[in-house]
């Protein structure tokens, strides 16, 4: 493993790997260094070889330092992110093709208001860097800021901040949006499905209100009172009201609502379209579900619009947010004195109680909604029963039909009954 030989001065010993090959070679006496090793023509060949790897790593060396070079070009970084940016919007095209090519006609208008509120969001992003922050506009921020509030700059960044945070919050909810919309039409199709399948028992394809009535279990009476064989208006109105329960508990009604199975909202549906089709005497290829989707696209394009009445909640909210890190002359949480601000809402009793409120009336105000929403379902469905003595099915008309049954209809406890009944 060492290589030794005679020096004018000294021996000198010098490890097989402490010097490339071929330096070894120049440093040391020929045949001394040949007979060291090995014969003529090992060395050779190992020379060859040693030659070769060195002239390899010097063209990685020479590659790598290439690439370091390049990676530190700033034009490189400028295509780089240029090419970034067009490929967000390329994939932004081809996502809305895409969605519009997939997406029910009767939805279609749901999508283009989606589109239109992003695109007033992109204005408002315009709108402030090209005359406020960096425009016209700008000087006089900068000087009501530094007149008012000690700094030039920070009522110009809080502009931004404020932009940006309305920026994501909107995207926030076009997202919320998106994920209804598809969870509504991913409902509507399965149980269009589960009504030709589960529900038509001798399967000919066509759902029958006997077949309704076995799989939805529903209840038997008597509705021809006289047994004359001929069932009156009246007595549907009778049956109707023994049909309709007493003294529903809420909890339980909104349990029950909530736990239905998709078998029982299938039926609820064909319910609803047995009732049209007599009344409206509309054939027997009126799809339900096609109907349903434009009652909801219609619906909905209302719902998803950010009107400025939709951001007046937020308003205050943010206002106090932001009022708080001003008085520290914080714009954001990436500020290098962001610090001053943390643990002020947790520290301040009323902030923090008024933000639980806020969330607790939330989750209060949403089963509210989610309760009267299937009270007046109720109202509206026509109900099904089978008759005792034949057990046939028998559609009766809904119960807001009945004068008795609408008066005595009331959706609301009575924390808030008398509220709905002053407005109305």
């Amino acid at each position: 493993s060492t290589i030794k030989w005679p020096s004018s001065s000294s021996s000198s010993s010098f490890p097989l790997h402490a010097l490339p090959f071929d330096e070894l070679i120049q440093s040391a006496p020929s045949t001394t260094f040949l007979l060291a090793i090995v014969s003529a023509t090992d060395v050779t060949t190992t020379t060859a070889s040693a030659s070769g790897a060195a002239q390899s790593n010097e063209a990685s060396f020479i590659l790598v330092g290439a690439l370091k070079q390049l990676l530190h070009n700033p034009t490189l970084w400028s295509v780089l992110a240029m090419t970034s940016i067009v490929a967000l919007l390329v994939a932004w095209e081809e996502s809305i093709e895409k969605l519009r090519h997939n997406t029910p006609k009767p939805i279609m208008p749901v999508i283009d208001s989606l589109l239109a509120e992003v695109a007033g969001l992109g204005f408002i992003g315009l709108f402030l860097s090209t005359i406020v922050t960096g425009g016209p506009l700008g000087s006089v921020v900068g000087s009501l800021s530094e007149e008012f509030l000690g700094d030039e700059e920070l009522l110009i960044e809080t502009f931004e901040f404020l932009h940006t945070f309305f920026f994501q919050v909107g995207i926030l909810f076009f997202v919320i949006a998106g994920v209804v919309v598809g969870a509504v039409l991913q409902e509507v199709q399965k149980l269009s499905e589960i009504s030709a399948l589960a529900l038509d028992g001798n399967g000919d394809g066509e759902v029958t209100l006997d077949e309704l009535a076995d799989a939805l279990k529903v209840q038997s009476m008597i509705v021809d009172m006289d047994g004359d064989g001929v069932i009156t208006e009246e007595e549907m109105v009778e049956a109707l009201r023994m049909a309709t329960p007493q003294n529903v508990n809420v909890l339980q009604h909104i349990y029950n609502e909530y736990t239905m199975s998709d078998t029982e909202r299938a039926g609820e549906q064909l319910v609803v379209r047995e009732r049209m089709m007599e009344q409206m005497n509309l054939p027997q290829t009126f799809a339900i579900e096609d109907y349903f989707a434009q009652i909801f696209g219609r619906n909905l394009k209302e719902v998803v619009e950010l009107s400025p009445v939709t951001w007046l909640p937020l308003i205050p909210l943010i206002a106090i947010d932001n009022s708080v890190d001003l008085a520290r002359d914080v714009v954001s949480a990436s500020s290098s004195n962001a610090f001053d601000s943390c643990g002020y809402f947790f520290a301040t009793p009323w902030v923090l109680y008024s933000a639980s409120f806020i969330q607790l009336s939330s989750l209060v105000w949403a089963v509210f909604n989610f309760w009267k929403v299937s009270s007046v379902k109720k109202m509206l469905l026509p109900t099904l029963v089978k008759e005792n003595t034949d057990s046939e099915a028998i559609l009766l008309p809904p119960r807001y039909k009945d004068e008795y049954l609408l008066d005595r209809f009331d959706s609301s406890p009575s924390i808030f009954g008398w509220g709905e009944q002053f407005f109305t």
